[in-house]
């Protein structure tokens, strides 16, 4: 039997990961859990942790190395984004209905306003600028014929423009 020798002396390569972000930091680990498929369940302590990071913004390295905080913070952070999301959109409902009330406004000039933002809407699409391209597809034949035809045309004109001519200037009387 062969027993390799290990040379302890040889250091370890330096290797930080530099994450700019809680979010991405947390992402990474929750893949490295993912990756071998652990789900481990947070205790009130570990949780209460997770809230204070997901707070605060921010996490150490310790704290990130407990599995069930990192799911729990993972949680944290992706219903965030659902309600981000929702928010989104309901922001975007009332600011529609605001300007559905803006148009019973005393003033012509608040009513176009409202009018012309409520066209604006993506969903509506009123005075929005739409570009409409045409593309007509003709077979390669009749694009041959066509691009024979044109340089035809180019060089007739060539072999027929006539050579420019000095003008003759009349002769002045003598006096």
């Amino acid at each position: 039997m062969y027993t390799p020798i290990v040379d302890t002396d040889v250091p370890y390569a330096d290797f930080t990961p530099k994450f700019q972000s809680l979010e991405e930091r947390v992402g990474a680990a929750l893949l490295a859990l993912d990756a071998i498929g652990y789900e481990p369940v947070p205790t009130d302590e570990e949780a209460r942790l997770a809230r204070k990071m997901f707070a605060e913004g921010g996490a150490t390295d310790d704290d990130l190395s407990e599995p069930a905080v990192v799911r729990q913070l993972g949680a944290l952070l992706s219903e965030y984004d659902r309600q981000v999301v929702a928010s989104a959109a309901q922001l975007r409902t009332y600011i529609t209905n605001r300007l559905l009330l803006e148009t019973n406004n005393q003033q012509a000039s608040i009513r176009l306003k409202a009018l012309e933002m409520l066209g604006k809407i993506s969903d509506v699409g009123l005075f929005t600028d739409k570009t409409e391209i045409t593309m007509r597809h003709r077979p390669t034949a009749e694009l041959e014929q066509m691009l024979r035809e044109r340089l035809t045309k180019v060089i007739e004109a060539e072999v027929e423009m006539p050579t420019p001519t000095l003008p003759t200037t009349p002769a002045t009387p003598a006096k």
